[in-house]
């Protein structure tokens, strides 16, 4: 909770129980409480801005207020004498009492403010946004006619901070995820206000750190549902350790509609079989993400010749290029790199291998990080109440699918993984342990910046040994 929140809480708390005790209904000690309470309440929605979060002591400032006012206005007079009656007192405590508890259990708990770890490593973080335009592919996934294929992606790189350096916003401004809410489903608009206050370490275009010629590219590719800045923990972290990163944003793919620099929204979604047994029926969807950032890649050549907003020219070494993905895009850093050897090393973050089968391996080094649910799921361990269970995946209908699901996983995983590449399963990881999401709220994934820590160490030391130092080897 912020400072005038806590203070607007500490209010309404002494004035529940102020009136229980009796302690506030003499003389015009409820007025004196309740004035600076009014002074807070402005301040708080001036300075911090209001949160859906905060919604009960909302409901609870604005009737106790009310109350008052009503009391007052009754009595002809503002000065209280004596305490209330037993009845009233029992009433207001336990109605007090039980949502009091709902309203600190909604910020401190189901959806506390979300606070980015600290980037590890010596440079500065700069981030820009840009978008570029397919034109030799037809967009399919709208009801346009003619529509061509756009992509979004959000830049960060090592940057040179100076004075008048800008603070990035996590997603976008409030004005512009305000219009993203509209029209969305109640637990999108919860979201999106979760994210609107989150305070990065990035900063909007500033000039790229001197302190190198050139800095090795990372490519990010989201999970299915997922938007790019909801990787900012990592993408921060491995920018601050040297890194350009690109992360893409799929259209049509996010739960949060993408916006596009001139307003605007996408309206259609994507939506699948979420039966996980489906391995053929995501194949569409995987070569499309996978066309995304191979265009990408060609585009990031043009970039490094002439960026039009002046900050990348020249600055990226695009003979160290590596790619990590999560989920959906996790299935797609490997499919990316059994398509295109520009590639040098990559990076799943626990999704299903999806996509046309590799059986022969990748000619990079390869990692493929797993949770113990998924790393159980394929040596068949789950009990018969977690594999139906479709809270960490989609559930399954039978013992038979889980059978043939988990068998055609061990084979997939064998067959990338087999030219040397590496797996690490992370003990108490659940699937969303690998993006941001897992700050925003318990109930999405579990809350631990231990692990975060842990999974962005393991990234810059993978990243540092097969991309960044690669190629100054082979040229010593």
């Amino acid at each position: 909770m912020k400072w005038f929140e806590m203070g607007m809480a500490l209010i309404v708390l002494v004035t529940i129980f102020g009136y229980i005790s009796g302690v506030l209904v003499k003389g015009k000690r409820m007025l004196i409480v309740m004035g600076p309470g009014v002074v807070i309440f402005g301040l708080h929605v001036l300075l911090e801005g209001y949160r859906v979060q905060m919604i009960l002591f909302y409901f609870l400032f604005a009737v106790i207020y009310l109350c008052f006012i009503l009391w007052a206005l009754f009595r002809k007079t503002i000065e209280m004498h004596g305490r209330p009656k037993i009845w009233k007192r029992i009433t207001a405590g336990s109605l007090g009492t039980v949502v009091l508890a709902g309203a600190f259990l909604i910020p401190l708990y189901v959806l506390p403010l979300v606070v980015l770890p600290n980037p590890t490593g010596p440079y500065g973080v700069g981030v820009t946004n840009y978008q570029w335009v397919d034109d030799r592919r037809l967009e399919t996934l709208t009801s346009t006619e003619n529509d061509q294929r756009e992509v979004m992606a959000r830049v960060w790189y090592p940057a040179k901070i100076n004075g008048r350096a800008q603070p990035a916003p996590y997603a976008h401004s409030v004005k512009q995820l305000k219009s993203l809410s509209e029209g969305q489903p109640l637990y999108v608009k919860a979201i999106i206000d979760c994210i609107k206050n989150v305070t990065t370490h990035s900063y909007l275009q500033l000039p790229v750190s001197s302190a190198k010629a050139e800095y090795p590219v990372l490519i990010l590719s989201p999970g299915f549902g997922a938007s790019n800045f909801m990787y900012t923990s990592m993408t921060e972290n491995l920018a601050s350790h040297g890194y350009i990163v690109i992360a893409i944003e799929h259209p049509y793919y996010t739960e949060i509609p993408t916006l596009f620099p001139d307003g605007r929204v996408t309206k259609e979604k994507v939506v699948t079989n979420e039966h996980s047994s489906v391995w053929d029926s995501m194949e569409e969807h995987m070569q499309l993400w996978v066309e995304d950032v191979k265009f990408v890649l060609d585009r990031l050549y043009d970039l490094n010749k002439k960026d039009p907003q002046h900050i990348l020219t020249g600055m990226m070494d695009l003979h160290r290029l590596g790619m990590l993905g999560h989920s959906f895009g996790g299935a797609a850093a490997a499919q990316v790199m059994h398509q295109d050897s520009r590639v040098l090393a990559g990076v799943n973050m626990d999704g299903f291998p999806y996509g046309a089968r590799i059986n022969d391996g990748l000619s990079y080094p390869f990692l493929y990080i797993q949770t113990t649910y998924s790393d159980d799921f394929a040596k068949m361990k789950l009990s018969e109440t977690d594999w139906p269970d479709p809270s960490p995946y989609s559930g399954l209908d039978a013992k038979e699918e889980y059978i043939k699901d988990a068998a055609e996983l061990v084979q997939r995983k064998e067959g990338i993984l087999k030219n040397g590449g590496t797996e690490w399963v992370v003990p108490g990881a659940d699937h969303m342990s690998f993006s941001d999401v897992t700050l925003y709220s318990p109930l999405l994934g579990k809350r631990d910046l231990t692990l975060l820590a842990k999974v962005n160490e393991q990234l810059v030391q993978f990243f540092d040994e097969h991309v960044k130092d690669k190629y100054v080897k082979l040229v010593e």
